[in-house]
This record gives structure tokens, C-alpha cells and sequence, in this order.
């Protein structure tokens, strides 16, 4: 015969607010509940407070801890706000990595996709830390970045000048204007990197695309990605 096991008690649901001496505090599920984050998150704010400026305990209840609630939400409000895009740090101009990419025409992932390969890239180390914000010097950045665009250049393929602008071309013959070895490399940036590569200028009734070899100009001047050279090898049959 089976007996019917006891139900535990449910436990109290944690007590978020109280008030003390008319402030209102937040105990930390209060604190996560009161702005939306994890308890996770809450925590590392608080392991962080030495950098980033966490409110200290505003009372204590046996190991209960509580904060005052018009602290924090000055706290998470500063944490949360963007940084300034711009400081002038001891006669120097410093810009965040966001202000930078408008700077430079990029986005911010590029640069930050280059700042992670720093070893090969050269990029500069921030000058300046504010908080979790992280600044580099405008006159470093300016001249790496030209020395990296020109570097970049150079590793170019060379690209064949002659013929007129208006002349129609098939994949293989703007291949060979750019210098790539055959025309499997146009195709993969049509496959592979929607956007980066011109729309033809004619399809014909087969579906085989034509370009203009001013666009096919156009595009060489505008390039990003060295592409692949070498003369195509015949096929044998």
C-alpha cells in the first residue's frame, strides 16, 4: 500500500525592496529584477566594483545585502549609456572604436576583426581604458591605417588597362583584366560575399553575365580582396 509523501513547503519568493531610513533598497534579486539582468550579470557588476564604480552595501542584514535603489539606477544608467566618441587626453585626440569605423569608412567589426590579429595586422593598442571603454590615439591610428591600406594595395593583383571602358565582357575575360587566374574567383565573391562584386550590366538570353569593363575598372580600384593570380592552366582532355 502506498503512502502519500509529504509536500515540502514552497519557499518564500526572495523580498526584493525594502525600505530603511526612507531610502528604498534592492536586494540583488531586486537588483536583477529591477533592471532586467541575470544574476550572473549582477554579480560580476558587483566583483567589478573597484573599476566600475558599483554602489558599496547601503545595509546588511545577516548575510542579506542590500543597495540603495537611486544609486544603482544612477550606476546601470552610466554603464549603459554609450561612451563619448571623442576625449582629449593630455593634448591628444582619443576616439572610440565606433567613431573610428566612421572615420575610416569601415565597420566596426572589421577593425575589431583587426585589432584580434594585432600580431600580423600591426593594428595599435588602445591608448586609453575608460571603465569598459576602450580609445585609441587618432594621430596612431591615421598613420597606421595608411601604411595597412597601402600594404594592401601592393598585394593587389595587376590589372590590365588597355581596350575600351564600353567593351562587353564574359566572366572569364574580366577575370583576366583583373588578373586572376580564371573566373572561379568572381564567382565566389557572387556566391559568397553578396554585394562586393558588381551586378552585370547584361545577361544574355543563356543567362551568361557581361560586364562593361569600366565596371570591371570600377570594381579593381574599389577592391578589398587580393583575389588569386596566376595564368590559367589548360584543360586536357
Amino acid at each position: 500500500m502506498s503512502r502519500d509523501r509529504a509536500t515540502a513547503p514552497a519557499s518564500p519568493p526572495p523580498l526584493l525592496r525594502v525600505v530603511v531610513d526612507d531610502r528604498v533598497l534592492l536586494s540583488r534579486p531586486g537588483i536583477c529584477a529591477t533592471f532586467g539582468v541575470g544574476r550572473a550579470t549582477a554579480e560580476r557588476w558587483w566583483r567589478h566594483r573597484a573599476t566600475n564604480g558599483h554602489p558599496a552595501v547601503a545595509w546588511q542584514q545577516g548575510r542579506r545585502q542590500w543597495w540603495d535603489e537611486q544609486a544603482m539606477r544612477t550606476f546601470v544608467d552610466q554603464l549603459t549609456a554609450p561612451p563619448p566618441a571623442r576625449l582629449d587626453h593630455d593634448g591628444e585626440t582619443l576616439l572610440t572604436r565606433t567613431a573610428l569605423a566612421r572615420r575610416l569608412r569601415v565597420s566596426p567589426q572589421h577593425l575589431a576583426n583587426l585589432y584580434s590579429d594585432r600580431d600580423a595586422t600591426g593594428h595599435p593598442r588602445p591608448a586609453r581604458r575608460d571603465g569598459r571603454h576602450l580609445y585609441w590615439s587618432l594621430d596612431e591610428m591615421d598613420a597606421w591605417w595608411q601604411q595597412h591600406e597601402a600594404a594592401k594595395r601592393a598585394s593587389l593583383t595587376a590589372v590590365d588597362r588597355s581596350g575600351s571602358g564600353a567593351d562587353l565582357l564574359t566572366l572569364d575575360q574580366a577575370a583576366a583584366v583583373l588578373g586572376y587566374a580564371d573566373a572561379s574567383v568572381i564567382r565566389s565573391y557572387l556566391a559568397r560575399n553578396p554585394g562586393y562584386f558588381p551586378r552585370p550590366d547584361w545577361t544574355d538570353p543563356h543567362g551568361r553575365q557581361h560586364y562593361h569593363r569600366r565596371t570591371i575598372w570600377a570594381f579593381a580600384d574599389s577592391r578589398t580582396r587580393p583575389g588569386r593570380a596566376g595564368r590559367r592552366t589548360p584543360r586536357t582532355r
